[in-house]
C-alpha cells in the first residue's frame, strides 16, 4: 500500500509543478507542495521509520491549503458576479479550476489519510 501511495504522490507533485510555475515570481513558494510531496513519495517507496506520522501530519497540512484553495475559487466566482453586474467578468468561471483542484487533492489527502490509519 506504501508503494503505491509513494507512486500517487509523485505523480500528483509532477501534475502540480505546471500550476505552481504559472506565477513565475511566487514559484519558489508554490513549489514547496510538490517537492515535499515528492520527497514524502520516496521516503514512503524506501519504507522509511516512522513514515506514517509525518504522512498524517503533511496530509492535515495539505487539507487546509486545499480548503483555502477552494474557498478562493468560490471568491473568483463572487467576485467575478459582482464583476458582471458592473459590466466586466469576462473570466468569471475561472473560479472552478481551484474548486475542482482543492477539491480533488482535498479527496487524495483523505483518502491517504483513511488508508494510513491502518
Amino acid at each position: 500500500m506504501y508503494r503505491a501511495l509513494a507512486v500517487a504522490h509523485i505523480l500528483i507533485a509532477i501534475l502540480l509543478v505546471p500550476a505552481a510555475l504559472f506565477p513565475l515570481t511566487l514559484a519558489p513558494v508554490m513549489l514547496i507542495g510538490p517537492v515535499w510531496a515528492t520527497r514524502l513519495g520516496v521516503r514512503m517507496w524506501r519504507r522509511e521509520a516512522a513514515i506514517a506520522r509525518t504522512v498524517r501530519r503533511t496530509h492535515y497540512v495539505f487539507l487546509a491549503v486545499d480548503g483555502l484553495l477552494i474557498w478562493y475559487g468560490f471568491w473568483m466566482l463572487r467576485a467575478a458576479e459582482e464583476s458582471a453586474r458592473h459590466g466586466g467578468g469576462l473570466l468569471g468561471g475561472l473560479g472552478l479550476i481551484p474548486i475542482v483542484t482543492g477539491g480533488a487533492l482535498a479527496a487524495f489527502s483523505s483518502m491517504t489519510l483513511l488508508l494510513i490509519r491502518g
